[in-house]
């Protein structure tokens, strides 16, 4: 495999998981919006937050052995489409229960499948030195992801909408 490839197989690792990190930590800004706009309460915005975690940790493991199944390239393509469908729901959700089904349950699932399969394809295009490069920016852009998340929240909420959030998460997927 040529170095090019590899870099971009870890530059497209680096977008998924930077989107995924974004997301969680950027929606927790937008609570008290969420709860006016979707015409609800606080506990029910974080139970959807909570829901959104929890079905990532859940789902992580079946993730992996999807992979085994079907390839790690499949399983992250299948999460991407799954993710895409939730990201677009999301963006447009008109009540929780819709914001649930989105955010919580399609990008839960389609970030489950994304996830461990952005490992395994980092792990297994490099060796030694640059397998140690490689995740070291994987993980690097993670944590970037958890740190810009709540001030393009805040941003969005603030000064144009919540749904951008989503919304931008799809030029990412476009790119990938």
């Amino acid at each position: 495999m040529d170095d090019s490839y590899k870099w971009g197989v870890v530059l497209i690792a680096c977008m998924a998981i930077f989107i995924i990190v974004l997301d969680s930590s950027a929606m927790n800004v937008a609570i008290s919006t969420l709860v006016v706009e979707l015409n609800t309460t606080v506990s029910i915005i974080q139970g959807i937050i909570a829901i959104y975690a929890l079905i990532i940790a859940s789902f992580m493991l079946l993730g992996s052995k999807i992979q085994d199944i079907l390839g790690r390239k499949k399983t992250f393509l299948m999460g991407l489409i799954i993710y895409a469908c939730g990201t677009i729901t999301a963006t447009l959700s008109i009540n929780a229960g819709m914001l649930l089904l989105g955010w919580a349950i399609l990008e839960g699932v389609g970030a489950a499948l994304i996830l461990p399969a952005t490992t395994t394809i980092v792990g297994s295009s490099y060796k030694g030195k640059d397998r140690i490069t490689a995740f070291g920016i994987w993980g690097g852009i993670a944590a970037v992801g958890a740190a810009v998340g709540p001030i393009v929240g805040g941003i969005f909420t603030t000064y144009l909408s919540w749904r951008l959030v989503f919304g931008s998460e799809l030029v990412f997927v476009a790119g990938i």
